[in-house]
């Protein structure tokens, strides 16, 4: 054989091909470049991560008036790096209301709504407040559309509190923390509201985030504004607030008073959901929330048509016309303002009791606070309640002023029961 013609031919035993080995180096060699490729790409991506979370904790900063920790609004909902913040709000401790918008930067051209914080500032002269404050009328979801049980469960939760509420409330998505200002300054309490603006419901670990958010800002807020304040510390607890309606009977906390009620006087055509939350004897807001169920819906509806010359139909009122009852009380600041969702407007004031439309209101006076507490109900539950809604209201606002140990009681007169 001719020895110069050695190509695929092997050398001594145990020795690979001379054009395997050429291709291995060859190989390894495009894996080292490959890895140094790599490594060289990570790093730079380290480095873009690094300049855009710099850029956007600038832009936290600046546009929330420095009243929050932008590395614990970037950690939420999994955490990011990149964020834009919308033009059109920024917060401003010298304003009566103002907030900021946090947007999740994703693919190209696109963003996801990640924060937004709400700061109000209470001037101490009640008169200077021009904010109108409509009622929430409608807590259900009616674009379920009679798919399901409509008042199974609700469309937001109720208002829990922090602690015994002396600090605030939270709910599912929305953490709000108070500063209650002490007496001679400018300023009588500041109110500040942080809040989840993903889709998915804040997880406990983002609502105590929320929760330590909110608190700063508003001791921030306050202390630049001369508002001389203690506030409590976080609750070591956070009980997770539901959406599901319960059974009425035995129901507690804020709806305590509700069972109470009807095991002393009994149900007939009343509520058998209810939605409460923990009763916080220093709440400035807490809610109950009671609805009527399908079967109950039906069993009562034939009777009722009877005594009205139009009736709505028994299928429309299951899919969107829901029949419930909401009981609220607001303390303090957030009292003003506030008026009813009807077209009217009309305003409810403390210090007074009356009715408009479907909603009732009585007024006190709770450690030196305004305070209102209010029932809506829905139409054309109003009717149907009509015998039993003074004894409802009044069960409820003697609950919510002795919880409190409110004075100067002002409630609606006999007669504003019958106008429904």
């Amino acid at each position: 054989m001719d020895e110069t013609n050695t190509a695929g031919v092997s050398g001594p035993a145990g020795e690979p091909p001379r054009r395997s080995q050429k291709a291995l180096n060859a190989l390894f060699c495009l894996v080292a470049v490959a890895g140094i490729g790599l490594s060289v790409w990570a790093v730079v991506t380290q480095l873009s991560d690094l300049g855009a979370r710099s850029e956007s904790r600038e832009r936290i900063e600046a546009e929330c008036g420095g009243l929050v920790d932008p590395d614990l609004v970037l950690g939420l909902n999994g955490g990011t790096d990149r964020v834009e913040l919308a033009d059109r709000y920024r917060i401003d401790t010298a304003r009566r209301v103002s907030n900021c918008v946090v947007y999740r930067v994703g693919g190209p051209g696109t963003t996801y709504g990640h924060f937004a914080l709400t700061l109000t500032v209470y001037p101490a002269d009640p008169n200077d407040d021009e904010r109108r404050v409509v009622l929430d009328d409608e807590p259900f979801d009616l674009r379920r559309g009679g798919a399901d049980d409509i008042t199974a469960a609700a469309d937001h939760a109720v208002p829990h509190p922090l602690g015994d509420g002396g600090l605030g409330e939270y709910e599912s998505h929305m953490v709000t923390a108070r500063a209650l200002c002490a007496d001679g300054g400018r300023v009588s309490s500041v109110e500040a509201s942080a809040i989840a603006k993903y889709a998915d419901v804040a997880t406990p670990e983002d609502r105590r985030t929320l929760a330590g958010l909110a608190r700063r800002a508003v001791e921030k807020a306050a202390e630049e504004r001369g508002c001389a304040s203690e506030l409590p510390a976080l609750p070591a607890e956070f009980r997770a607030p539901v959406f599901t309606l319960g059974p009425a009977d035995g129901v507690g906390g804020t709806c305590a008073w509700y069972g109470r009620l009807i095991a002393a006087e009994g149900r007939g055509s009343l509520p058998d959901r209810a939605l409460a939350a923990p009763a916080g004897k220093a709440s400035a807001h807490d809610a109950c929330l009671l609805a009527l169920g399908e079967d109950g819906t039906r069993r009562i509806w034939p009777a009722y048509e009877k005594t009205t010359e139009r009736p709505r139909d028994l299928a429309v009122v299951l899919a969107n016309a829901p029949l419930w009852v909401k009981t609220e009380t607001i303390v303090g600041d957030g009292t003003r303002g506030l008026r009813t969702g009807l077209q009217d407007m009309t305003p409810i004031r403390p210090g007074t009791a009356g009715n408009d439309g479907f909603t009732w209101w009585a007024s006190s006076v709770c450690d030196g606070r305004p305070a209102l507490h209010l029932m809506q109900v829905s139409y054309p539950y109003d009717r149907i309640l009509r015998g039993r809604l003074e004894s409802l209201f009044r069960a409820y606002a003697d609950d919510a002023t002795e919880r409190r140990g409110c004075t100067g009681v002002v409630f609606p007169g006999a007669a504003d029961f019958g106008r429904s």
